[in-house]
């Protein structure tokens, strides 16, 4: 920033350049109100770029406002760059808002949507034409991403153009001293959106207030889809067991977690254990999904059919002001997605009355168009650490910085599993929202429309699409598809390089790490399925120089969703056909036909091997007891992690010559004290203690052998609050890192993928 006293004149005229996040937080209104409060001249507008300001006056003065600027910025703001120029003097009389110039490239980047802030709350609570009005925002708050239609940002270009504000609106959205000084979205009960309920078949309902039949509704027990603000949810009342099992078989949806939303922090005391950390993570203005750990008993019963057989239960308050109206603070409500499992979150409401209709009871609408669909961001807590599970709602379109990207533009296509795309601008990456896993027209539609509308509103043309070399998957085969239509390159990564590549990535590493990555399975180069690898990963290229024990994956895919099928092999190895009860009674409760897969694993048919450490998860769960077919993903190995509950458990053994982790001398002693009777909970124990000193005694001897200082840990795996905890408290003293910023599943590939093809093309 060039800061020189003029030694001629005593005025001075600058030229102010803000990047970053600074469209749609209140930026322009903070600068044109510190510029009239020190009496200085000029203008403010947004563009392409992002907010450009020219002001004149003393040149302490204009320090003094740069200073400001800085040091008040607002709370949604993120200033990547200040650069000033010194312009001549003008003969401006005010300071103003200027109308953004269109035509503009488009540089710059937007906010999250982000919950009510206090005041907002606050005018809700008083009465006032903005008494319980469910669309109460201002510039520190409220929709951004999924109301918006181009850049730069301002209310012609956002879904609230449709409404024109009424003289009280107008005024406050031109009262420099006020919060909703412009404030794009601006609107109350007199001139915003509003809300109407419909019946089954599309029909208003004539009621005096909509959100106080909607509660009575919810008490007797009805399902409602809710539109929200970046999609629809099904509602229903969380403690009541008969509604919940409607909800899951309405929606066809088994076992997996549901999701709930409850009226209050206090509320959530109740039925769920809650760190302050946990706490901090429901309060951020992203107001995530947080995962709790469960009370067996509780003052209020949230129904089993929310969450079965599972300690977690997915929790978090609530983020638009239409909760706020709508949930009594005692109340528990599950808050799912709306959408038939396997479908993309619905957002457009005919769509969503066609497809929601035959689940829902009544439909709560508002007539404001959502311009892009989110869904619900989730974290959990491993100790103190934050982990991202699903990176969406509050965080998206948010760029992440990565200071040693090249000059390229790239489209990473990221996996077929939790389904997210980046592109970057330059050292900024833009990570799309959750789309899903990509198993139906509905995902892989919207992966297409994503693409399509982060390519127009970020004005990014990719020079290269990179995608996983998984040969099978649909985001490969749509990056090729585009990679032709576009004319430039296509990249293949392999897929555990790529989660390592999304540590390297957030940390910037630059000097050779050891990636373990740890996860369900991922194509390897040498014809296995990979999943439990040791990685030497420098900028673009690995070499694996390790990895987990192989076991077959009987049935291919089918393995993955029936992991009896790889415990079987492990029963078979280790007892041959002398079973002790336990195991003879076990082969009663598999799947018809399981004798012919018994019969092919004891002979010499060749089956495909993996060293994933996924499917180890899921097949000690097994031979646990702990179930033998997946309904959703994980669903096994998350029972493990559950079931140890406050047990350490003990060491058991396992070989380690240097390359290969062997764990089935682990995999057999748990089997013989299943047998002889011990707990089940002590034998999870012992399996994660036993991993996780397992993998810190192979992350020590490789970082010798290598002189390697750095190690990141990645794939789906490390989720598992209880192996990450055991592998710091058993650390060596190298340094560790785990993504925080993005998950360290899937949903993290996509940021990865870029990392690497970046570094490979500045190779080229």
């Amino acid at each position: 920033m060039d800061t020189r006293l003029n030694d001629i004149q005593t005025i001075e005229r600058w030229g102010i350049r803000f990047t970053g996040i600074v469209q749609g937080v209140g930026f322009r209104p903070l600068v044109s109100m510190l510029a009239n409060q020190l009496e200085l001249v000029g203008f403010v507008y947004n563009d392409g770029s992002g907010v450009y300001v020219e002001t004149q006056g003393a040149i302490e003065t204009l320090q003094l406002l740069v200073d400001a600027i800085h040091q008040e910025q607002p709370r949604l703001c993120r200033i990547t760059s200040c650069h000033i120029d010194i312009l001549p003097v003008q003969n401006d009389m005010t300071f103003i808002i200027k109308e953004s110039p269109i035509g503009n490239p488009i540089e710059t980047f937007i906010s999250a949507d982000t919950a009510p802030c206090e005041d907002c709350l606050q005018e809700m609570r008083d009465s006032g034409r903005r008494e319980d009005y469910a669309f109460t925002n201002c510039t520190n708050c409220g929709p951004r991403y999924s109301i918006i239609e181009a850049m730069p940002y301002d209310r012609v270009r956002t879904t609230m153009n449709e409404f024109m504000m009424c003289d009280d609106c107008a005024a406050e959205y031109n009262d420099m001293d006020g919060r909703r000084y412009h404030a794009e979205p601006n609107a109350c009960n007199i001139c915003g959106p509003h809300y109407t309920m419909l019946d089954s078949k599309g029909q208003p309902i004539d009621c005096n207030d909509v959100f106080s039949y909607a509660r009575q509704q919810i008490a007797a027990g009805a399902i409602i889809a809710l539109k929200g603000v970046g999609g629809y949810h099904l509602v229903c009342d969380a403690l009541q067991d008969e509604v919940v099992r409607t909800l899951r078989e309405r929606k066809g949806r088994k076992d997996k977690p549901f999701a709930v939303m409850a009226g209050s922090i206090d509320i959530v005391e109740d039925f769920a254990y809650i760190s302050n950390d946990e706490v901090d993570a429901l309060l951020q203005m992203s107001r995530p999904i947080v995962l709790l750990n469960t009370k067996k008993t509780a003052s209020i019963q949230i129904s089993s059919f929310v969450a079965p057989n599972n300690h977690l239960i997915g929790v978090m308050l609530p983020y638009a002001p239409v909760h706020n109206v709508l949930i009594p603070e005692d109340a528990v409500w599950v808050m799912t997605s709306g959408n038939r499992t396997g479908d993309s979150v619905l957002f457009d409401d005919r769509e969503a009355f066609d497809s929601l209709q035959g689940i829902a009871d009544f439909f709560l609408v508002h007539n404001r168009r959502i311009c892009a669909p989110v869904d619900d961001s989730l974290v959990s807590i491993a100790g103190s650490m934050p982990i991202m599970i699903r990176r969406s709602r509050g965080y998206v379109p948010e760029p992440i910085h990565c200071g040693q990207l090249g000059k390229h533009s790239i489209l990473a296509m990221g996996s077929d599993l939790k389904n997210v795309f980046a592109m970057n601008k330059g050292t900024e990456v833009l990570l799309s929202p959750h789309i899903g896993d990509l198993a139906s027209a509905s995902t892989h539609n919207t992966l297409e429309w994503t693409v399509d509308r982060y390519q127009t509103l970020f004005a990014i043309k990719p020079e290269a699409i990179v995608v996983d070399s998984h040969p099978h998957f649909f985001s490969s085969a749509y990056g090729r598809k585009l990679s032709n239509e576009w004319q430039i390159p296509c990249i293949e990564v392999q897929h555990h390089h790529s989660h390592i590549g999304a540590v390297m990535a957030e940390y910037n590493l630059m000097n050779p790490v050891l990636g373990i990555c740890f996860d369900g399975t991922g194509y390897g180069d040498d014809g296995t399925i990979w999943g439990g690898e040791f990685l030497l990963c420098h900028k673009g290229e690995y070499k694996r120089i390790g990895h987990l024990h192989l076991a077959p994956l009987p049935g291919g895919e089918k393995a993955v969703f029936e992991p009896w099928r790889q415990a079987l092999w492990y029963v078979r190895q280790h007892y041959g056909t002398s079973l002790p009860t336990v195991y003879e009674q076990w082969l009663q409760q598999l799947p018809k036909g399981w004798e012919i897969l018994d019969k092919a694993l004891q002979s010499d048919m060749p089956i495909m091997m993996t060293s994933s450490g996924g499917r180890l998860f899921d097949a000690v769960g097994c031979l646990l007891g702990l179930g033998n077919v997946h309904t959703y993903d994980a669903q096994i190995a998350i029972s493990l992690e559950a079931v140890c509950e406050s047990e350490k458990g003990n060491l058991l053994e396992y070989n380690y010559d240097g390359t290969t982790l062997d764990l089935m001398p682990a995999v057999y002693q748990l089997m013989d004290n299943y047998v002889s009777g011990e707990s089940v909970a002590h034998l999870a124990a012992s399996f994660h203690r036993t991993l996780s000193i397992a993998l810190c005694e192979v992350a020590a001897d490789l970082c010798s052998r290598y002189g390697i200082e750095d190690v990141a840990l990645g794939g789906g795996v490390l989720q598992n609050r209880r192996l990450l905890k055991n592998i710091q408290n058993n650390w060596h003293e190298r340094n560790l890192y785990i993504n925080r910023q993005v998950p360290c599943n899937d949903g993290g590939l996509a940021l990865g993928q870029l990392w690497i093809a970046q570094h490979k093309l500045q190779d080229m």
